[in-house]
């Protein structure tokens, strides 16, 4: 999901959460390799993108999480963001032992930092991950096999609708000429009539 344009940044307290999260819960390369603020990076851009409830459900769970670690007793009272690797892991894995509400927005947002990871450029190509040719050729394939249906869609959609105006503007005419035939046929007969009066009258 990388990209350009700008993100609403977290919370200090939130951020700094994360990042503990994001180093607890991603393999132990990403700070070996300073990938952290960029995974941090993608997190932001990724809230970005979710809806607003959503979006304020993970920055309190990060909060939420940050503060409750100060009630486990190998934390001594510090927060999550404060703790050291051991002491983070074992908080981290007690959580999402839980069957507690928490512990399901906790998993969620694991799964939304570990997606952030994978979605930087150098760990895909660590690990061999390509997804931009395979994009490439099934948009190709697609557009090969829908692309006729999909023009003639939409030229449907976009023409200009000139045939019900000339069909109306033919009714229109086709009933004057219609009424027109009908006062010439009554003219006759009036007529007619009008000379077979005549004649009777001169009889």
């Amino acid at each position: 999901m990388t990209a350009g344009g700008s993100a609403p940044h977290l919370p200090a307290r939130a951020r700094r959460a994360a990042r503990r999260f994001a180093e607890t819960v991603c393999p132990p390369d990403m700070a070996a390799h300073h990938r952290t603020d960029r995974v941090l990076g993608e997190l932001e851009l990724m809230m970005a993108a979710l809806a607003p409830e959503a979006r304020k459900a993970l920055t309190i769970t990060l909060v939420v999480l940050d503060q409750a670690a100060r009630l486990s007793r190998r934390s001594r009272g510090r927060r999550f963001s404060q703790l050291d690797d051991q002491a983070a892991e074992a908080y981290i894995r007690a959580v999402l032992a839980s069957r507690s509400v928490p512990a399901e927005f906790v998993r969620r947002l694991k799964s939304l930092v570990v997606m952030c990871y994978y979605e930087l450029p150098p760990v895909q190509r660590e690990i061999g991950y390509h997804p931009a040719p395979y994009i490439a050729a099934v948009a190709k394939r697609r557009l090969e096999s829908y692309g006729p249906g999909i023009s003639a869609g939409e030229a449907a959609v976009t023409a200009p609708e000139n045939g019900g105006a000339g069909e109306e503007g033919a009714g229109e005419g086709g009933a004057r000429a219609e009424g027109a035939g009908v006062e010439a046929t009554a003219d006759e007969g009036v007529g007619d009539e009008g000379l077979v009066v005549e004649e009777d009258t001169g009889r």
